[in-house]
């Protein structure tokens, strides 16, 4: 590597690890702190930074995994002597082959397969990095690209934990649908949150009961609520907004497009950033792709985390977080310190398949799959409809994978599932795993159809029926 790069990055080290904005700006300070007006009239984005806490304020980067970013992307006869890279001539593997499906393979070999099982920059390798970018400006661009940052992630649960990570204080406030992905309250638990929860209907996270939860929490606290003429220093403001908007898990609701825009300026008014967890956004039952937080955010608030998860595969853990370059530079930190980065072999898979499909083999697999989950939906409805009618209360998911019932006659769902459905043979989710407080009784239950073979739908939905039959009657006792 050449001397001036290494001094180009030493000194960016240094400007940024000295550079640490610890201040604490009101919400209600719009002057001082809101989106400046460019001279054509187009909003530059906010910066968020001090919404982080102070480990991650604290925490530099490593120069080894800089200088890998740097060598990655390195012209031609760069000299790397830094890292401690493995000598890929000792990896046993000489080549790989595997079949996409009928027309699309992937095979590796040589340097392509030295690649594949090398160390990456944690953002990601570069190839496929430069794919996601593409994606990302073709299904669900922000209006500020150049102030746009991705990284690539181990499934998009870990962009989520390492952005929880990176921002949460203990005691804090998090604004959350109700229900709520049971593991997003797993990486906020240990926090010892207040769980700022928020009701849904068939249309999602309700904005006139956001806007009441939020004036309710500030109250007489208000951050320019005076005592002996000073501002409350003890008030804890909320920053994070999370939101599971496209086949919300458990729910499988879709936040219309008008919702989503209302929920997004109720975040302006009250400075809130939102976390846009959307693992099944490409797994939806509508005519038109949803509208995305990301494609409408005028000030750079929304970090939105994706998945390959649900389309391509599970196992192969790869995902990519998306938002404003200074928050996703924060997460990369992070990273660095703890999974160095993807697997590389997976995200060659990955990349491979992409770029052999191109946008419309893409567009096609995507449509394949949505057809495949909206068929076993339909089963579980008609399954639900014929036996657990009078039984149990539903809506329609319009996207995902699941079906969330609010059983009759059943204050708590836990003991009945976790105890006497196993007995019969019947498993199911309690809806209590997805509830801030799990003391509190909880009549849901969620169903998965995803997995579940056709010839097994109706059969499982009849003992579910006799399950909260008897449930009822144990009540009535």
């Amino acid at each position: 590597m050449s001397s001036s790069i290494v001094r180009k990055s030493t000194q960016s080290l240094k400007s940024e690890t000295s550079s640490k904005n610890t201040s604490i700006i009101s919400v209600m300070d719009t002057q001082s702190y809101g989106s400046s007006t460019t001279p054509d009239g187009t909003t530059s984005p906010k910066s968020f930074r001090h919404f982080l806490n102070e480990r991650s304020l604290k925490r530099q980067p490593s120069l080894i995994r800089e200088l890998t970013k740097q060598f990655a992307t390195a012209g031609p006869g760069t000299i790397f002597v830094a890292g401690g890279l493995p000598n890929p001539d000792l990896f046993p593997y000489t080549s790989l082959s595997l079949q996409v499906d009928e027309n699309t393979s992937i095979n590796l070999s040589g340097q392509e397969l030295r690649a594949a099982l090398q160390y990456q920059p944690t953002m990601g390798h570069p190839v496929l990095h430069e794919e996601l970018l593409k994606l990302v400006k073709q299904h669900f661009p922000p209006p500020h690209w150049d102030n746009t940052g991705l990284i690539v992630t181990v499934g998009s649960q870990n962009a989520l934990s390492g952005m929880l990570e990176i921002i949460l204080e203990n005691g804090d406030p998090i604004v959350i649908p109700g229900p709520c992905y049971s593991s997003a309250l797993s990486i906020m638990d240990p926090y010892s949150p207040t769980y700022l929860s928020v009701p849904e209907d068939s249309d999602g996270m309700q904005p006139d009961a956001l806007r009441s939860v939020l004036q309710k929490w500030y109250g007489t606290n208000s951050p320019t609520t005076q005592v002996n003429g000073k501002v409350k220093n003890d008030f804890k403001r909320p920053k994070i907004l999370y939101v599971n908007p496209t086949g919300a898990n458990p729910s499988g609701i879709v936040i219309p497009t008008e919702r989503k825009k209302e929920i997004y300026r109720i975040t302006q008014e009250y400075d809130l950033l939102i976390l846009e967890d959307d693992p099944y956004y490409f797994l939806h039952f509508l005519q038109q792709n949803p509208t995305t937080f990301l494609s409408m955010d005028v000030d750079g608030r929304v970090i939105r985390f994706d998945s390959f998860s649900k389309v391509l595969s599970s196992g192969l853990r790869v995902g990519f977080a998306t938002g404003p370059k200074d928050l996703i530079r924060s997460l990369e930190l992070y990273l660095q310190a703890s999974i160095l980065h993807t697997a590389s072999l997976s995200q060659v898979v990955v990349n491979g398949t992409l770029r052999n499909w191109g946008t419309d083999g893409f567009r096609k697999h995507m449509e394949s799959v949505k057809a495949f989950y909206k068929k076993r939906r339909d089963l579980m409805l008609a399954a639900a409809e014929k036996h657990l009618t009078g039984l149990a209360e539903w809506t329609t998911p319009k996207a995902g994978m699941f079906l969330w019932l609010k059983i009759r006659g059943v204050d708590d769902t836990f003991n009945m599932v976790m105890e006497r459905g196993i007995q019969r043979k019947i498993i199911a989710l309690p809806g209590r795993e997805f509830m801030a407080d799990k003391s509190k009784p909880c009549p849901y239950i969620r169903l998965s159809y995803s997995v579940l073979p056709e010839d097994q739908i109706e059969q499982g939905i009849s003992r579910l029926a006799e399950l909260i039959r008897d449930e009822q009657k144990r009540n009535q006792k």
